[in-house]
């Protein structure tokens, strides 16, 4: 099983994979808004093909991965990490930025490869729930016109190609907020990759679904849940320490170079209280005042760290000091 650690330390040093591709637009219904891959900034050069910053931005979807929960269904970006595709379905409906499309229905697909491993062909599925899914379970949807390429190969760069996706007859989508949106999942077969990404539709023709605990089906078999709760167990320790940490300098000077570049702020990093609810908790400091130190304890740096990941949260250990030299 792969470690949740390796795959954060990948990420943070923004990792020399050589290839990418991306989802820029997707049109259903005419008329309709255009919807976009999950976590695609715009803000992101497309003529180029360096790994940074021209691909920050594409999604990496590897079912390992996903069978080992270091990622969902929809994968991650070496920029942002792992795609919450519950918050960013969210995101879109927020924005209006979802197409609409019918039972039947075909979609016009605009995927930019950025250089050679970033080609075709292209395999899509779709989640009807959203984002219930995991490795498997997804319906194959039929890709035509698709990317030129072999094995996820080709000699074109920094170019886009439309791709047409027929969605099935008996289309049901009962996904997000408003019961009514799926999510399609499109990716290559490329060895460095698979490189590709997800994107919400939103189904016109259908009666939103409303959820309750009865209608939900969600079964996994108790040898499925055993082995996650296993995995789980296995790579928590390495997710705090990764979490404990701030940076190493190489993971500093690279999260710096990706903001200059994107011309980003600087983050603003807001450390999350730690408070504990247990038996024999001190009462709770009054408003404004300092919390105490446990008694014994060294104190605690206050400074504010400077994170290389977005996507993790430094993690203090109540009644007790963080010692970076003990970290892998």
């Amino acid at each position: 099983m792969l470690s949740f650690k390796d795959i954060i330390v990948a990420s943070a040093v923004l990792a020399v994979v050589r290839g990418h591709a991306v989802i820029l637009n997707v049109q259903g219904e005419a008329g309709s808004p255009a919807s976009v891959g999950f976590k695609v900034d715009p803000n992101i050069a497309r003529n180029c093909t360096g790994i940074n910053p021209c691909q920050q931005d594409a999604t990496l979807i590897r079912d390992a991965e996903i069978n080992a929960n270091i990622v969902n269904e929809c994968g991650r970006t070496e920029l942002t990490g792992n795609i919450d595709v519950g918050e960013n379905t969210e995101n879109a409906l927020a924005a209006g930025q979802i197409t609409k499309v019918k039972a039947g229905g075909q979609m016009t697909v605009t995927i930019h490869q950025v250089n050679a491993d970033g080609a075709g062909p292209f395999a899509c599925d779709l989640d009807q729930t959203g984002n219930s899914l995991g490795g498997s379970g997804q319906v194959p949807l039929e890709v035509t016109n698709n990317v030129p390429g072999v094995n996820g190969f080709s000699q074109a760069k920094t170019q886009q190609f439309n791709v047409s996706v027929k969605l099935p007859a008996d289309l049901k989508c009962t996904g997000a907020s408003t019961g009514n949106v799926c999510t399609v999942r499109c990716r290559n077969n490329a060895v460095a990759g698979p490189f590709g990404g997800c994107f919400p539709i939103q189904q016109a023709d259908v009666t939103p679904t409303a959820n309750t605990p009865q209608n939900i089906q969600s079964l996994k078999s108790l040898d499925l849940v055993l082995a996650q709760q296993q995995g789980n167990v296995a790579d928590y320790p390495a997710a705090v320490r990764a979490n404990q940490v701030d940076g190493t300098d190489q993971q500093k000077a690279a999260s710096d170079a990706a903001n200059r570049l994107l011309g980003a702020p600087p983050p603003v990093i807001k450390e999350s209280p730690v408070s504990n609810t247990g038996p024999g908790a001190a009462p709770a400091p009054a408003a404004g005042a300092p919390a105490a130190a446990p008694a014994g304890a060294a104190p605690q740096k206050r400074d504010m760290p400077r994170q290389a990941l977005r996507w993790a949260r430094r993690y203090v250990v109540p009644g007790a000091e963080f010692k970076p030299e003990a970290a892998p």
